[in-house]
């Protein structure tokens, strides 16, 4: 199951903060566009919670086609991930468990940059919720 999160209300007012001390500091000058994305929104986060006992690599899929290798998530464990993303695009992720055949993409999700999604292996790979087996 993949799921979206995004950023609670009091980040963006502790960000809008700096934004505004940095405007009034250089006297009203904007060397740039204010409302333009953070540097740090121009990628997504992956966090991916692996229940199964098995190690699993997990690979971005982008347009059908395997994107880049975000990494491995260790049984039992987990781990996040970060990877570039500029523009709203659908994405899916692909599990393959590193015990040999076992393998699923997830659906399709419209992913936006900034956003944080989260990924369950569950125990029972086939039952992974909203992904494919192949």
């Amino acid at each position: 199951m993949v799921t979206r999160m995004r950023l609670p209300l009091p980040r963006i007012a502790v960000l809008l903060l700096p934004l505004v001390t940095a405007a009034c500091a250089t006297g009203g000058r904007s060397s740039g566009n204010p409302f333009g994305r953070a540097s740090g929104e121009q990628e997504i986060h992956i966090k991916v919670l692996n229940q199964n006992f098995y190690d699993a690599t997990i690979w971005a899929v982008v347009r059908g086609a395997r994107h880049s290798k975000l990494g491995v998530v260790v049984g039992k464990q987990d781990a996040e991930f970060t990877m570039p993303w500029t523009f709203s695009e659908p994405l899916q992720l692909e599990i393959d468990l590193l015990t040999g055949s076992m393998r699923c993409r997830t659906d399709p999700l419209t992913v936006d940059p900034g956003d944080i999604l989260e990924l369950q292996i569950s125990v029972d790979f086939g039952q992974t919720r909203g992904c494919s087996m192949y």
